[in-house]
């Protein structure tokens, strides 16, 4: 080593000694980042991350979360186990509130390690060799899934989503207790029903509370504050729930009967039993069964026809609660 190397390398460690004893603490923080950082590198260099890519090439519509959750729902589920880094490409209308329930959906899926959020293709294009590790001689990065175009999934994927086994969701604790101590104080040891029906299929919670007095339902949707309520209709539309304790408490519920959105989703995700409405084409008319777990109606009903489909589900589904006891 020539004189000037060594004088620089001396200079190196006398100010690093110098800044360790101004701190007075080992940077933990530090080494963790380090260490962190080799090993994103040999997994990089390996191939072992795992990268789905999608985006939405409309306008953001009040479907995208759910559509976010079916690729997540359908990509973890047969991906055994692995991690996932997430990149999704939005719009640039998407910085609005549904950006919120977006993020949300996908933070409820633990093997999403990490999520990258782009608004412009050649951003994402730019980012996904550092994403996706080393490259082979074709270009394309190891452990990348090709983008997938979330915008309207087709009747196909829908169906196949209603009959297959799902990933696993996992919520925030507090969420997913809250809401099962509140079912439990409300609905007591009752069979719950949560209700979700789209404006545009009527108002059937209060036909539906009368004619089962011993289930009680639980209403996501907006309804007049001067509604008449049955005892056993409690509407929680005005109580500021955030998505993820929406989902929580469809969670916490024995049975869903609503839109085909992610509340939905978050159901046959939870293996509950559930009436879907809608979330497809308005063409599309014929439902589709999972035998007594669940049954979708994708085409318009009438409100009569709805509460006649809904009472025979709830009929087969029994009076009791399938809900583990909290303490």
């Amino acid at each position: 080593m020539t004189s000037k190397g060594r004088i620089l390398g001396r200079r190196l460690t006398n100010l690093a000694r110098r800044v360790l004893n101004r701190a007075r603490f080992f940077p933990f923080s530090l080494l963790f980042v380090a260490v962190n950082a080799a090993g994103g590198a040999l997994q990089l260099r390996r191939g072992w991350r795992h990268v789905a890519v999608g985006e939405t090439t409309g306008e953001t519509t009040a479907l995208l979360p759910r559509n976010v959750m079916l690729w997540l729902d359908r990509l973890l589920a047969g991906s055994q186990g692995h991690q996932f880094d997430v990149c999704l490409r939005l719009p640039r209308e998407a910085a609005d509130a549904n950006l919120h329930d977006v993020l949300s959906v996908m933070l409820a899926f633990g093997r999403a390690r990490s999520v990258g959020l782009y608004w412009d293709s050649s951003s994402l294009a730019d980012d996904l060799p550092l994403w996706g590790g080393r490259q082979e001689g074709s270009g394309s990065a190891v452990g990348a899934a090709p983008c997938e175009d979330l915008s309207s999934p087709c009747r196909h994927g829908l169906e196949e989503f209603i009959q297959d086994k799902h990933a696993e969701i996992a919520l925030p604790v507090l969420a997913t207790r809250d809401a099962q101590t509140f079912v439990k104080r409300q609905a007591g040891g009752a069979c719950v029903v949560c209700l979700n029906v789209p404006p545009e299929s009527g108002s059937p919670a209060e036909t539906l509370a009368r004619a089962r007095p011993d289930v009680w339902f639980f209403d996501l949707s907006p309804r007049s504050l001067h509604e008449e309520r049955a005892a056993n209709n409690q509407s929680i539309f005005d109580h500021g729930f955030t998505m993820h304790e929406r989902m929580a408490l469809v969670q916490a519920a024995d049975a869903y009967v609503g839109s085909f959105d992610e509340m939905g989703c978050t159901a046959l995700i939870s293996g509950r039993p559930a009436v879907l409405l809608g979330g497809g084409s308005s063409n599309w008319t014929n439902r589709t069964s999972r035998g007594e777990v669940a049954v979708w109606l994708p085409g318009p009903i009438e409100p009569a026809a709805l509460v006649t489909e809904v009472l025979q589900f709830l009929s087969r589904l029994g009076g009791e609660s399938t809900r583990s006891s909290v303490g």
